[in-house]
């Protein structure tokens, strides 16, 4: 590389990973943007493939701002589960969330794709970094939030990783959405690894009561001051694409995809949706986890398997540690690559990761939370 070509490209690693020095040695203190093709990595790009999902499902368009406007009398969710995928598949689906998203922080849990190969399980996984940059934007991190959490679990239920953070993308991708909701927001993200379900009722309730105390000191309410918000894509269907790991119980073509399609539908309306208790997210364990098989734990092969019932569990066990009225899930819109297709997304440098057909597709659930009957 030229000289001045060489020095172009540091000045430029310097400008978009900037760093603090702690006793000589230099801390990456923004995370960057791990998946720069499903994902926007401007914010005109993010704004134009938000506006063409809009226009797709009939929603409002952005305000005058460029941001989701909310209605006065409109829904508050207290928690939600939105998709991790290429916006262009998932934006149609994510978007059903944004209008009831209002709370100026969010605790994020994701999945770890990872962490079964490499080993890891048993304990949430927290990072040390002070903003993420998505989407051409900084977003913070509650540090102090993120800190007096880890300062009331042990090493035996948490720890810091922020090299499994930066490898992960299901976090990253739900943050651009969040600030078209809400706008300027923090957030404290946690990943989820696998754990047997025992240990995810005890953890999340021992976390649960950590939040539950800090939102009293605080003052804060749930769902207006805190949000949860769960990353988490449905089944990843079909026989070609996934690794010798297909999932085609019904078969690669139209009648295996309307068929999955149902299965999937019935599995988020029995387990995810009505009122929000323990025996939920225990129902979607059971159906989902393959617990006989760890190498590879999955009866139904939804990309959330943990962080949906951790992240399902911690809400439940948080709404009644602050004595709050029963939650109720709601699934607001199911979608597939297949069947939604790909948008436009004209102008932009957005692309897919993965095709969508009936030999390789993946489904969506955007699943709402707050409290009713």
């Amino acid at each position: 590389m030229k000289p001045m070509l060489l020095f172009s490209a540091l000045l430029l690693s310097v400008t978009l990973c900037p760093a603090a020095s702690h006793g000589g040695d230099t801390v990456e203190t923004v995370r960057p943007q791990k998946d720069q093709v499903g994902f926007a990595v401007s914010w005109e790009d993010m704004q134009q493939v938000a506006s063409e999902a809009l226009q797709k499902e009939g929603l409002p368009p952005l305000d005058a701002s460029g941001f989701v406007a909310h209605a006065p009398d409109g829904p508050v969710w207290t928690a939600a589960i939105m998709p991790h995928d290429d916006y262009v598949y998932a934006g149609p689906t994510a978007v059903h969330l944004l209008g009831g998203m209002v709370a100026p922080r969010w605790i994020v849990f994701g999945v770890c794709h990872a962490c079964r190969r490499i080993g890891v399980r048993d304990r949430l996984i927290f990072d040390d970094y002070e903003r993420w940059k998505v989407a051409g934007v900084e977003f913070p991190v509650d540090t102090e939030l993120r800190q007096q959490i880890l300062d009331r679990l042990d090493s035996s239920t948490a720890f810091v990783d922020r090299e499994r953070h930066r490898q992960e993308h299901s976090v990253e991708a739900l943050l651009p959405w969040t600030r078209l909701a809400v706008g300027d927001f923090q957030f404290v993200p946690i990943l989820v690894p696998g754990m047997e379900f025992s240990r995810m009722d005890s953890l999340s309730t021992r976390l649960a009561t950590i939040v539950a105390q800090i939102c009293s000191e605080r003052g804060w309410t749930l769902g207006r001051d805190l949000g949860i918000l769960i990353s988490a894509d449905a089944v990843h269907y079909g026989c070609e694409g996934w690794g010798g790991r297909g999932y085609d119980p019904f078969g690669c073509d139209g009648e295996g995809h309307a068929a999955a399609i149902a299965q999937d539908r019935t599995l988020a309306e029995a387990t995810l949706c009505g009122p929000l208790t323990r025996w939920g997210p225990a129902s979607f364990a059971r159906l989902v986890w393959d617990d006989e098989h760890p190498e590879y734990p999955y009866r139904i092969t939804w990309c959330g398997l943990y962080s949906i019932p951790f992240g399902l569990l911690t809400t439940d066990a948080l709404r009644r540690s602050l004595e709050l009225p029963p939650l109720t899930g709601t699934l607001v819109r199911y979608g597939d690559s297949v069947s939604d297709g790909r948008l436009k997304a004209d102008g932009t440098q957005l692309g897919v990761t993965a095709p969508n057909t009936l030999q390789h597709w993946v489904g969506y659930a955007s699943v709402a939370y707050a409290p009713g009957p």
